[in-house]
C-alpha cells in the first residue's frame, strides 16, 4: 500500500477555487510568495504551526487539508478484485458485502473503485461474474438491489465511478473512468447518456500524429527504447481497433461480399501481427460473425463453411499459449500483458478467466449451430450435420463443468 499526503495539491486547488493569489495567501500567513509557490509545487511543506491557519483560511478540516490517501499497489488491487470475483460465483450476497466493505475502506483509491465498479456492472446484468449467471435470487433483469447496500447494482457502479472521477488526478485514469461510466450506462440501457459521454471522447484530436512525433523526438534524444515501447503500444491499440471494428460492422450488415472481404482482412491482420498470443478467441468470434452474416444473406455454402471454421477454431483454442513475446511486433511490451507481473493471485484469476472464456466461446458455437435458424438453412446438408456433431461435444463439455 502506498500512502500519500496531498496537502500541497489541496492548497493549490483551494487557492484557485477561491480566486486567491499566492501573494494574498502568503500575506495572510506571514510567509513569502516563494514559500507558497514551493508548497504548491511539492518542493517543501508548510511549517506544522501554520497548518490550522491554512485549514481555517480555506474552511477545511485538517483531514481535508491533508487529503490523506491510501493507494493499493497494482498487485494488492488485483488480488482483492480476484477475491470478490471468485466469491460471487458461490455466494453473491457475500461478494456484495465484501465489495461494499472494500469500497468504504479504500474510498480514495480510484483504480480499485473502478475495478469494483466493473463487477457491479456485471451484477446489474444478472451475472455473478462476466461469465457466470446469478442464481435464482440474483438480479436476472438487472432491476434487483444490491443486498449489501440496498442500491441497484448499476446505480451503485455509477456511484463508484463518479467517485473515481472526483478523486482521480492522472489523465489516463480519468479517461478510463469516463469510458467505464459510458460502458455502465450502455449496459444498463441508458443509451442517450452513454452517447453524450462518448461523443466528446471519440471526437478528440487523433493521437496518431503526436504519437509519431513523440517517437521521433525520443529517437533524437537517444531514447530508442522509449520510442519502441510507444510504437508497439500504439500498434497494439490500432490492431485491436481494426479487428473489433471489422467484426462489429460485419454483424451490422447483411452483405455477403462485405462478410467475405472483412473476414479475409481480419484473418490477414490477425495472422500477420501474431495476435493469437493476445486474443486466441478472436478467430472463433470472427468466423461465427461471418457465418451469421452469410446465413442472414442467404449464402448457404459460405455460411456453412464459416460455421465449420468457427467450430474448428473453438476446438483448437489454447488460452495458455505464449504471451505477446511470441510476436516480434509486441515483444517489448509483452511484460505489461503478463499477469504474473501483478502477482500470483492475479495470474491465477486470469488463467481461470481464460478457461471460462474458452468455455463460453465453445458453448456459443454449439448453441448457434443447433439453433432453428441454422436448421432451417442447412438441416439437410451433411457438412452442417458434421459441424453440429463436433459442436455437441462443446455443449457436453460445458454441462460437465
Amino acid at each position: 500500500m502506498v500512502e500519500r499526503i496531498n496537502i500541497c495539491r489541496t492548497i493549490a486547488r483551494e487557492r484557485r477555487r477561491m480566486g486567491i493569489t499566492q501573494e494574498a495567501l502568503a500575506a495572510h500567513l506571514g510567509v513569502s510568495k516563494a514559500a507558497v509557490s514551493k508548497w504548491e509545487l511539492g518542493q517543501s511543506l508548510p511549517d506544522v504551526s501554520l497548518l490550522p491557519r491554512i485549514a481555517a483560511y480555506f474552511s477545511l478540516t485538517l483531514d481535508e487539508l491533508f487529503d490523506w490517501r491510501d493507494e493499493l499497489t497494482e498487485a494488492e488491487s488485483a488480488a482483492l478484485y480476484a477475491e470478490v470475483y471468485a466469491l460471487a460465483e458461490t455466494d453473491l450476497d457475500a461478494a456484495r458485502e465484501r465489495l461494499r466493505a472494500l469500497a468504504a475502506e479504500h474510498y480514495s483509491d480510484a483504480n480499485l473503485l473502478l475495478m469494483l465498479a466493473s463487477l457491479l456492472t456485471a451484477w446489474s446484468a444478472g451475472m455473478a461474474s462476466p461469465f457466470a449467471p446469478a442464481d435464482a435470487t440474483g438480479d436476472a433483469d438487472g432491476s434487483g438491489t444490491d443486498g449489501a447496500t440496498g442500491a441497484v447494482p448499476g446505480s451503485a457502479a455509477l456511484a463508484l465511478i463518479d467517485r473515481a472521477l472526483e478523486i482521480a488526478t492522472e489523465a489516463p485514469v480519468l479517461f478510463l473512468a469516463q469510458q467505464q461510466k459510458a460502458t455502465t450506462l450502455f449496459q444498463t440501457g441508458r443509451y442517450e447518456e452513454a452517447v453524450s459521454l462518448l461523443e466528446p471522447l471519440v471526437r478528440r484530436q487523433d493521437a496518431g500524429a503526436p504519437t509519431m512525433l513523440l517517437a521521433s523526438a525520443y529517437c533524437r534524444l537517444g531514447r530508442d527504447g522509449d520510442a519502441l515501447d510507444l510504437l508497439q503500444m500504439e500498434r497494439l491499440r490500432a490492431a485491436n481497433f481494426v479487428l473489433s471494428s471489422l467484426a462489429q460492422e460485419m454483424g451490422m450488415r447483411d452483405d455477403a461480399t462485405f462478410a467475405h472481404d472483412a473476414g479475409a482482412a481480419a484473418t490477414a491482420v490477425y495472422d500477420a501481427l501474431g495476435m493469437g498470443s493476445l486474443n486466441p478467441w478472436y478467430p472463433v468470434s470472427m468466423a461465427l460473425e461471418e457465418a451469421e452474416a452469410l446465413r442472414r444473406a442467404g449464402e448457404r455454402d459460405g455460411a456453412i463453411e464459416a460455421l465449420a471454421r468457427a467450430a474448428m477454431a473453438a476446438g483448437r483454442v489454447d488460452p495458455r499459449s505464449p504471451g505477446l513475446s511470441a510476436s516480434p511486433f509486441f515483444d517489448r511490451i509483452a511484460d505489461r500483458a503478463d499477469p504474473d507481473r501483478v502477482g500470483s493471485a492475479w495470474a491465477e484469476h486470469k488463467a481461470r478467466q481464460a478457461d471460462e472464456t474458452t468455455a463460453v466461446m465453445r458453448r456459443a458455437v454449439a448453441e448457434r449451430a443447433a439453433s432453428p435458424e441454422w436448421r432451417d438453412l442447412a438441416g439437410d446438408d451433411p457438412r452442417y450435420r458434421e459441424v453440429v456433431a463436433s459442436a455437441r461435444g462443446f455443449a457436453d463439455e460445458g454441462a460437465s463443468r
